[in-house]
């Protein structure tokens, strides 16, 4: 028999052990050669594979297809964590919350055998890793807030990459579609797009990029005291006390254009007073177990939720 490489061998040795429920284990076991032998000493079982040297396949070049011992479906080793999670891709996929227990009760019910803890928490990584794979690409998400400032997703788009082209092609048929009133909608947007819409960042992100350059709980203190002043003069106020601790703190703050992130500047007339991005980031953690199957299942699975 041949076969592509040693993995693919391995591979349909995990089949037949857990077909059969006989111990096997690799004598040797590197990137040239193979030498399987049963677990129980004097079982006559032999199988030794190696390379080709006319051909680039991998190949059985000679077997010993007889057991003279006792089936055991404690398998050991050999069925290994990937081969497990590769048999378990669907369930991972219809059921994100099976947990390792579960699974180790599922390959136990499925295939009769025993295995580890460890094997089955490496299974479900890998088969999260192989779902993942099928569904290639980024999720843009556009957000915003209803008259109760409660989450109210907009639209949404799989795209290769997440960069300025592709967040442009998504608010420009967002543009087409609505007529956005300045100040009251997007607020995260392209400005080229978007020349009178309010543009803020969020403190959530500006504080965490603050806390690495100064940290303690006195600049945090300050900073969140300059970000939440309602007006200009306790804002003022806020980032004075910061320059009389740390004049550079003051000047990293001051470039961080606190206009864009103090809420004592924010537009009059706007429907929520929100210093953070929180309205986004509660939207996409709903979408976490979504967004680890493939597109169109994701995509569904969207649908369904915002029904």
């Amino acid at each position: 028999m041949r076969f592509t490489n040693p993995k693919q061998l391995k591979f349909m040795l995990c089949n037949y052990v857990v077909a059969n429920g006989f111990q096997l284990y690799y004598e040797k076991n590197d990137s040239e050669r193979l030498l399987v032998k049963c677990c129980a000493g004097e079982c006559t079982f032999r199988l030794w594979a190696s390379w080709m040297h006319d051909e680039q396949s991998f190949q059985i070049k000679s077997l010993i297809n007889e057991h003279n011992c006792a089936k055991n479906f404690k398998l050991g080793s050999i069925v290994d964590y990937r081969w497990i999670g590769s048999h378990f891709t669907r369930e991972v996929l219809e059921n994100q919350k099976l947990n390792v227990r579960m699974l180790k009760e599922e390959a136990k019910n499925k295939f009769r055998i025993e295995v580890s803890m460890r094997q089955c928490r490496r299974a479900r990584q890998h088969a999260f890793s192989l779902v993942e794979g099928m569904c290639s690409g980024q999720l843009l998400c556009v957000v915003g807030g209803d008259g109760n400032n409660h989450i109210y997703p907009i639209a949404w788009a799989v795209v290769a990459v997440e960069n300025k082209d592709n967040w442009k092609w998504l608010l420009e048929n967002l543009k087409k579609t609505f007529i956005l009133n300045p100040g009251l909608g997007l607020i995260e947007a392209v400005k080229e797009l978007f020349p009178d819409i309010e543009h803020k960042q969020c403190v959530r992100h500006v504080l965490s990029n603050f806390k690495k350059k100064y940290p303690g709980a006195h600049y945090k203190k300050l900073f969140l005291k300059a970000s939440k002043a309602s007006t200009e003069p306790l804002s003022n106020a806020a980032m004075k006390e910061v320059q009389l601790l740390s004049h550079v703190a003051y000047v990293h703050l001051m470039g961080r254009n606190p206009k864009s992130w103090s809420r004592a500047f924010f537009q009059e007339g706007r429907g929520s007073d929100a210093v953070e991005n929180g309205l986004f980031e509660s939207f996409t953690n709903v979408l976490l177990d979504a967004r680890k199957k493939p597109i169109i299942t994701m995509l569904e699975d969207i649908r369904l939720y915002m029904m």
